[in-house]
């Protein structure tokens, strides 16, 4: 159905001579629908027009008597005159929207043609004299919808269905316009906008490879076609995409490109949250390897289970964020609804002969390439991840989503059906909704401000809390899928990764791959025209101007962000042989470094062998003043007792009469040194002997120079 909004004459104020009027449903032309009108009431109404034209004319003339040019009113029995061109139809004050479907009568031709010319006159009569009319006076009373939306008054016919609410009703959907994201701040919550952005952090070297690529982006808007005027741009307010571009690192050497754009829906927090910190996770994962080391196939493994689990605590660090702010306004702490918002997510990566290439949500990643007879192929593209896939759709239901339609229809789903393809037909433009879904804790509405229940048209993306409140089983998912590309074999090729803003208007030529090489023959074709990688990427976003390639009957657009990237196989050599060559350089700067760390060693070996032999020196030195110490003391006990048994026992003599010595006792002794100041003492050696006549004699031995004393 149409949902143009057409309006129609109240057939109650008509009576029953309206009734007789046949009725064409299959006429779909608001303007015919005006015409509905009855002839004997209109003959009355010609009738008392010219009676009043005539009155006038009399007045200027001067003349009174205005009863011979006065033109009696037919009887309503009789059948009127067929109506001129001339007379003006009055419009009834009972016109309303009450219904969709047109009706018109056998000469609403007549007057739809008379109808426009004086609407045509009467807007040049107004221009010249700047009159205000009753729907000027009525638009200037409303208010401006955010965005960039404008409220426009009724009376119009849109063509377009998706920005009709928005245009015309007192509400929009916030979950989809973003009308009530505000910088909110609260005392445990902040502002939408504080994330950091950490995208300077990682700088961009155009000297490594790939250095050929171009990035645009462009602000979504909208062309509400009107009956009585031109083509006018109504903008956003904000572009919700966002895009990255970082190098990455290994031990302080090039290690790879990183390539990152996102998608947001429902405000640009989320988007801006994963732009400022996915870069530094991708680094804090694949910096720990070299190239090398992704040939193996357990490393990719490896690698693709900490991607997910990062995007996993990355989602699930927004979505306490997004609960935390939801209290606060419950609590009425916060003036404004926070907003469920999210963000989709593609990421590549340029690792050697590697592309890295990370999927979540509904943009896309195609990477084309030039075969030997020249044309232009798909090598690869990304899968969307849009309720109509199977095994999203299958999870969605058993977590408790619902498919509705855009206008709140719930569409059928038999879990039980053995479909053997990867999509549904049936939920091809189905949207995802909480199946009977009444209040949360949190205070997260269901509803929007419209009545509407909220809904999404994505099967996976990041954020949107709305659908993960139950963590274990989320009705969207978070995982996004991962795939490592070898394109060591690709002579000439691009990579192209742009939002849905680029892909949902390429022309669909009925296979669901056929955007895909329509887009890829088309780069191809600029390519080797010679066109640049920015030239190329501009002409893209310029969805309206580029006929061959998109479709010429929309009126709203998307935000479109959009990144190529030029490569070939030359650049990977180069690349391979700068990796290699930087390798080699690392390896030598490694072996200078490992030899002065040895030298270092053995240096410091040196001086501890030296510092050990000072150490056993001096160890042996105390031993020996130890000993002395105590022989000195046994010889000094030896003294005393020889002093008392030599005063006690008579002398003894030689009976020849000649004098003869023996040794009696020797030993070590510390002798005081006399006329030292502080009665010094030394070392010495102290040998006692007995004479013939029985003398002692004691004769000591300075043994100081010896010892180095």
């Amino acid at each position: 159905m149409n949902h143009s909004t057409y309006y129609r004459l109240s057939r109650n104020l008509l009576g029953s001579v309206a009734l007789e009027s046949p009725l064409h449903d299959s006429d779909t032309d608001a303007t015919v629908s005006d015409a509905i009108s009855c002839s004997a009431r209109r003959a009355a109404t010609n009738s008392r027009r010219t009676e009043k034209k005539i009155r006038v004319e009399n007045s200027k003339s001067g003349q009174m008597s205005a009863a011979l040019h006065v033109k009696r009113k037919p009887p309503l029995s009789k059948k009127p005159e067929k109506p001129s061109r001339n007379n003006k139809r009055k419009l009834y004050s009972g016109w309303s929207s009450d219904s969709l479907i047109s009706c018109n009568s056998g000469e609403d031709e007549v007057y739809q043609s008379m109808h426009l010319e004086q609407r045509k006159r009467a807007k040049s009569t107004r221009a010249r004299t700047r009159a205000p009319t009753r729907l000027s006076e009525r638009a200037s009373k409303q208010d401006a919808l955010p965005n960039g939306l404008k409220k426009l008054p009724k009376g119009y016919v849109y063509d377009t269905e998706l920005n009709q609410a928005a245009l015309m009703s007192i509400s929009v959907n916030p979950s989809q316009t973003g009308e009530y994201m505000q910088h909110l701040k609260g005392k445990n919550a902040k502002a939408n906008d504080d994330f950091l952005d950490r995208r300077n952090d990682f700088s961009v070297d155009l000297e490594q490879e790939p250095n050929v690529f171009a990035v645009e982006q462009q602000v979504g808007y909208t062309y509400p076609r009107l009956r009585n005027s031109g083509r006018e741009r109504l903008p956003k307010a904000e572009c919700e995409d966002g895009f990255a571009v970082a190098d990455l690192q290994h031990d302080g050497a090039f290690l790879g490109r990183l390539f990152c754009i996102t998608d947001g829906h429902g405000g640009r927090s989320c988007s801006s949250f994963v732009i400022a910190t996915i870069p530094g996770a991708m680094q804090v994962i694949l910096g720990k390897y070299k190239p090398a080391d992704l040939s193996e196939s357990w490393v990719q493994e490896v690698v693709k289970s900490q991607i997910t689990e990062a995007v996993r605590l990355i989602d699930k660090e927004y979505l306490e964020y997004k609960k935390q702010q939801y209290l606060l306004f419950r609590d009425k702490k916060l003036p404004n609804d926070p907003g469920s918002d999210g963000t989709t997510l593609i990421v590549n990566v340029f690792i050697d002969k590697w592309i890295i290439c990370l999927n979540l949500g509904d943009s896309r990643s195609m990477l084309g390439s030039r075969d030997a007879s020249g044309r232009w192929n798909v090598e690869f593209h990304s899968e969307d991840h849009t309720p109509s896939l199977e095994r999203l759709a299958q999870a969605i239901y058993a977590n408790g989503g619902e498919f509705v339609t855009h206008d709140d229809k719930v569409i059928r789903f038999d879990p039980t059906l053995n479909n053997d393809k990867k999509h549904r037909q049936s939920l091809k433009e189905a949207r995802i909704r909480v199946k009977d879904g009444e209040s949360n804790k949190y205070g997260i509405p269901y509803r929007t401000k419209n009545g509407h229940c909220a809904s999404v048209n994505l099967g996976a993306c990041i954020g949107d809390v709305l659908y993960k409140l139950d963590p274990a089983n989320p009705i969207l998912t978070c995982k996004p899928d991962i795939t490592f590309i070898d394109v060591s074999a690709i002579q000439d090729g691009f990579l192209l990764m742009a939002t849905d803003g680029l892909w949902d208007y390429v022309k669909d030529g009925g296979r669901r791959d056929d955007p895909n090489t329509t887009v890829c023959q088309f780069v191809g074709d600029k390519i080797d025209r010679g066109w640049n990688q920015q030239r190329i990427v501009c002409t893209l976003s310029d969805r309206e101007g580029e006929g061959t390639l998109y479709s010429d009957s929309i009126q709203e657009y998307d935000d479109f962000t959009a990144i190529i990237v030029r490569f070939s196989q030359r650049q990977l050599q180069e690349q391979d042989r700068r990796w290699r060559a930087n390798e080699q350089l690392q390896l030598m700067l490694e072996q200078q470094r490992l030899k002065e760390q040895q030298q270092l060693l053995m240096r410091q070996q040196r001086m501890k062998e030296r510092d050990i032999e000072e150490i056993q020196q001096m160890q042996q030195r105390i031993r020996y003043e130890q000993e002395i110490q105590s022989r000195s003391q046994e010889c000094r006990t030896d003294d005393e007792t020889e002093s008392e048994s030599s005063t006690s026992d008579p002398k003894v003599r030689n009976s020849s009469g000649s004098s003869s010595t023996r040794t009696v006792d020797s030993g070590a002794c510390m002798v005081l040194q006399a006329g030292s100041p502080g009665g010094g003492s030394f070392p010495a050696q102290v040998s006692k002997q007995v004479d013939s006549e029985g003398r002692v004699e004691e004769e000591i031995i300075d043994i100081g120079d010896e010892i180095g004393v």
